[in-house]
């Protein structure tokens, strides 16, 4: 039997150092340096890499002889790729994944979007693509230690390899959406994706503890807030559930048009709010109880930053 890792390359991560883990590793490609040169070279200066454009193009055939000819550009034709690579800048080692054959649906899955998920990028496999812009200067200001990275991600990955087929998949779905609603440019479509990944976080909860939160979205909120001990202004809760309502209802955002009305005050400030309370809440439901998962920081308008500290077992 062939008890060799599996290894997958995937970026890019501007991490330069190996993460160690209980199952696995991850350690920077003998090209990062490199890669992390191209990137910084097309990063724009807003913390975005944005799809190159490319060009249509035909070329003609000479049916006789089967040879083609030069290729030409097509006039007006020009556009955004709407998908697009990135270098590799790591790979992954997997010392024993739960389903060899479908790797990058179950664990090199996780670990990748759970990885863009601490550093508050999106990641990818080195032959998959993205689409959309990828955040490149991380963007949930989360301050990390090697140690707690280790630890964080070691409990994360054997929590999940305890899970079934349809949890597993969940888990994965919520991480990687959580990080794509980082590509979105106007803050009613971050809200519309953040509500998403609340529903779906709301969902896998019902699927694990076997029980429903009743009485309409804001009780939900309330509801996982307090049974993860999860500290919260209940007046910021009901914004969230009202602007939720006007989005999904009416197609209202603060109650104009969505893209239209002139932003007002906390327009762009209640979709980071869902933000970081789905990124407590994805901490929290894995069984990751540490003081980060329980803040009340996600309500503050103001947040500047914060400490993810390890496992509190008290």
């Amino acid at each position: 039997m062939n008890n060799m890792p599996l290894s997958e390359l995937f970026g890019f991560l501007k991490h330069p150092d190996t993460i160690e883990f209980d199952g696995g590793s991850i350690e920077p490609t003998d090209s990062f340096k490199d890669g992390l040169k191209y990137i910084e070279k097309n990063e724009n200066r807003d913390g975005y890499i944005y799809p190159p454009q490319v060009t249509s193009s035909t070329q003609a055939i000479d049916f006789e002889t089967g040879q083609l000819g030069e290729s030409q550009a097509v006039p007006n034709s020009t556009r955004p790729s709407p998908v697009f690579s990135l270098p590799a800048s790591h790979i992954l080692h997997i010392e024993n994944p739960l389903d060899k054959e479908n790797i990058r649906s179950e664990d090199a899955g996780l670990l990748i979007h759970l990885l863009g998920f601490i550093f508050g990028t999106r990641l990818q496999f080195s032959d998959w693509s993205f689409d959309g812009k990828v955040p490149t200067k991380y963007k949930n200001y989360l301050f990390y230690s090697q140690d707690v990275l280790s630890h964080f991600i070691s409990h994360v990955y054997q929590q999940w390899k305890t899970l079934n087929p349809a949890q597993r998949k969940y888990y994965i779905n919520i991480l990687y959406m959580h990080g794509k609603a980082k590509s979105c440019d106007w803050e009613w479509d971050e809200f519309l994706y953040q509500y998403m990944v609340f529903d779906a976080i709301y969902k896998f909860y019902v699927m694990l503890s076997n029980r429903k939160i009743e009485g309409g979205h804001s009780n939900r909120i309330k509801g996982l807030c307090e049974y993860f001990n999860i500290r919260y202004e209940p007046d910021r809760i009901e914004k969230i559930k009202n602007l939720r309502n006007d989005l999904f209802h009416e197609a209202l955002w603060y109650k104009g048009t969505p893209g239209l009305q002139k932003m007002q005050s906390d327009s762009h400030l209640i979709p980071k709010c869902l933000e970081r309370l789905n990124s407590q809440l994805i901490v929290a439901i894995i069984g990751y109880k540490n003081n980060y998962s329980m803040s009340a920081s996600w309500s503050d308008l103001n947040f500047r930053g914060e400490a993810f500290d390890k496992f509190n077992f008290s």
